[in-house]
């Protein structure tokens, strides 16, 4: 039983780890900034490398062990910064598949900074018994998609939305305004 509180301890604290640029805690400038959308969730995270300056910066969407933890249970909710809505923000469910609740996070990026962007999909284990030998045998998939770079123009919303199928891996990017 100790051991038990000890690991939901540990996973409630890692829920607490932070995921943000370090451009996000200053006030949006639209003159020198774009803002970005990324969507992750259990097992579906979205990773975003910021490249600016000669500084790269990356986060996870979905993939730290507290936000996959909350999203299986279904307790992560959405972070905006005040970015437009659209028909995936207003409908993260869309994406959604057991086990797994989608959510998005908005962050400030630098004008004129190098984005790349693509998520991954690891797939339920399947174990499967040769029937020959008896031998069991465990497969494990995972996939990561092609990524998205692009360059970040100032004053400009983007989101990045994952592939329609919890299948497949991918990722496409929109220009909101």
């Amino acid at each position: 039983m100790k051991k038990l509180s000890l690991s939901i301890a540990t996973l409630v604290l890692a829920g607490c780890v932070n995921t943000e640029l370090s451009t996000n805690q200053a006030q949006y400038d639209a003159a020198n900034q774009a803002r970005i959308r990324l969507f992750g969730q259990n097992g579906r995270a979205t990773v975003m490398e910021v490249n600016a300056n000669g500084n790269t910066e990356t986060v996870s969407v979905g993939g730290g062990m507290g936000q996959a933890f909350s999203s299986l249970v279904g307790l992560k909710g959405n972070e905006s910064i005040g970015m437009p809505a659209t028909q995936f923000s207003k409908n993260p469910a869309q994406f959604a598949n057991i086990g797994s609740t989608p959510f998005f996070k908005e962050f400030i990026v630098p004008a004129n900074a190098e984005i790349t962007v693509n998520n991954s999909i690891r797939t339920p284990n399947h174990t499967f018994t040769d029937a020959s030998t008896g031998k069991k045998t465990t497969a494990y998939s995972y996939c990561s998609g092609q990524k998205i770079t692009f360059t970040a123009k100032a004053g400009k919303d983007y989101e990045v939305t994952p592939s329609a199928s919890t299948q497949e891996c991918g990722v496409t990017l929109y220009e909101l305004n």
